[in-house]
């Protein structure tokens, strides 16, 4: 939608809702009403300090500017939001706004409503929705609570809120062992750097007793407009007792699996809650045991493979996870399978593929790869010229690449005369010798029959002319013995064609026309007499 500053101020500018227009945090157009809400006098005062970062709280700039920077690259409205501003003169203002990307001038913008409302989430509304739910309910910042309900209390030993809150403090109830990563986690919460999820935790009550409760955590504005926490918590003693009586009576079967599990032939283990191998069998510890000084020694586990799993498996809310063809601390492949448990441990299998992937590789080399000559066959080529190309684009860097297609002269002379055996021999000696005069990042490909082609990244043409000279000097200088004396030698010769392809003068060359333009130009070598060099580029005409 497209604004004129006469034309809004036309629509707004008596308005009694609050409206401004702003780019990168700093406002266009204000209207009387939104000027107020801040405290300005009139537009006039407003438009002379026009930042808008100056209104916002200082923990809020960043969340700010994000979701400005979000909206002037989208369109449309974008919703309502409650937001809570800072006067000129330091007091508080909430406000129901809404906002809309527009033109403006030429560029967007954002336009803002405003609408005054009361302050944040008071104690007042949450007693009024929770204070009567068996759910428990705590608003608190800083690990002291600042609300509580009934349900709460009670679930923490108290007789109801009012007894809870002359002890508001909440620390004193976490395990020492727990303090530090509970004071982590509501960190992160109250400072939006993470969501509050589910989670169970253990608490011990002034009196000694120990409760369980699963919370839920949500970072909310309380009426003195600051962030606070908000948490609702339900009680799962029973649940907890429940499942440790069934985890004493597994207690007298874990022997008996733990036999089981050093029989089974793949690697398998258990884990508990804390991610320490308490079951494991010879596989496992072959394939994530490190290595120890004394054989006697319990076997030290490099599992973080299987902890990263956990993490991730955990946080998708799944029971499983499978992670194919991982590289483990032995340096073998295998294939592992998680499962989660009751009590929170984990259940790992693993099978070793390394074998698999080796004949797996092996078979891929045999596809891309020329069995007698050992270069590249065209598959081979086409993708490892792909791969070169990725690279290439992933650096930023131009793709161009010389290319060279050479054919040798007389083969069949030399198979008829000389047997093919011969032959074969000439082709290994070629195949060696053009690998051997190359770097390691340039490509060798035998097309078939006698032809080869070679694959030079990044060079131009003046280099790829020098490098085929360099060829056609080495194929000739090749001698191969025959004969039972071995006194006789072949010597062979052939015909190049050269070209160069990639990004060149405006356009873009595929590797596919280049093979086209490099073979009409050996093809002309031939015809020139062979045993010569022709440079043909795609739209120009053979240059002798």
């Amino acid at each position: 939608m497209r604004f004129e500053p006469t034309e809004i101020a036309r629509l707004y500018g008596r308005s009694r809702v609050g409206v401004v227009v702003h780019r990168d945090l700093t406002a266009v157009y204000v209207n009387d009403a939104y000027a107020k809400m801040l405290g300005r006098k009139d537009v006039k005062d407003f438009m002379s300090e026009p930042d808008l970062r100056q209104y916002i709280p200082p923990s809020f700039h960043y969340e700010a500017a994000k979701l400005v920077a979000e909206f002037q690259e989208a369109t449309g409205f974008h919703g309502w939001k409650k937001v809570y501003n800072l006067r000129t003169d330091g007091t508080p203002v909430w406000m129901e706004i809404s906002d809309e990307t527009v033109e403006w001038a030429e560029e967007n913008a954002v336009l803002t409503t405003a609408q005054l409302i009361d302050n944040g989430t008071t104690a007042m509304q949450v007693d009024h929705m929770l204070g009567r739910s068996f759910i428990g309910v705590m608003v608190h910042r800083d690990m002291t609570a600042l609300y509580v309900n009934d349900a709460f209390a009670r679930l923490m030993g108290a007789d109801n809120a009012s007894a809870f809150m002359e002890k508001p403090d909440i620390l004193r109830f976490i395990p020492d062992a727990d303090r530090e990563r509970a004071l982590k986690h509501v960190a992160d919460i109250l400072h939006g750097e993470r969501e509050g999820e589910r989670h169970r935790v253990r608490d011990v009550l002034d009196n000694g007793n120990i409760v369980w409760r699963d919370l839920t955590d949500e970072r909310i504005l309380w009426h003195d407009g600051r962030p606070a926490i908000l948490t609702t918590a339900h009680d799962v003693r029973e649940e907890v007792e429940m499942n440790e009586a069934l985890m004493r009576t597994k207690a007298g079967l874990e022997e008996a699996v733990t036999e089981v599990i050093r029989m089974v032939p793949s690697a398998v283990a258990m884990l508990d809650i804390r991610q320490n191998v308490v079951n494991y069998n010879r596989e496992f510890a072959r394939l994530f045991g490190a290595e120890s000084g004394n054989s006697d020694d319990a076997p030290v586990f490099d599992i973080t493979i299987l902890r990263e799993m956990y993490d991730a498996m955990i946080k998708s809310g799944h029971g499983h996870a499978n992670n194919e063809s991982v590289r483990t601390p032995s340096g073998c492949h295998a294939d592992i399978r998680m499962n989660l448990m009751e009590d929170g441990g984990v259940m790992v299998s693993a099978l070793d593929i390394s074998s698999h992937k080796r004949k797996e590789q092996h078979l891929d080399a045999l596809a891309s790869t020329d069995p007698l000559t050992g270069a590249l066959n065209r598959r081979g080529f086409e993708s490892a010229v792909s791969r070169l190309r990725e690279i290439r684009q992933l650096k930023g860097k131009v793709w161009q690449f010389g290319l060279v297609v050479l054919d040798v002269d007389y083969f069949k002379y030399v198979n008829d005369t000389y047997g093919h055996s011969v032959g074969d021999r000439v082709l290994e000696k070629i195949a060696v010798t053009l690998r051997q005069a190359l770097r390691d990042d340039d490509l060798v490909v035998r097309l078939g029959g006698e032809e080869f082609a070679v694959l030079l990244p990044s060079a131009t043409a003046a280099v790829t002319k020098r490098i085929a000279e360099r060829l056609a000097t080495m194929i000739r200088a090749i001698e191969i013995p025959v004969g039972n004396s071995g006194d006789e030698n072949v010597t062979i010769t052939a015909s190049f064609g050269v070209t160069v392809g990639g990004e060149l003068r405006g356009h873009f060359v595929e590797l596919e026309q280049a093979m086209l333009t490099a073979d009409r130009a050996m093809y002309a070598a031939k015809e020139a007499g062979r045993d010569c060099i022709k440079f043909l580029t795609f739209d120009d005409d053979i240059d002798s």
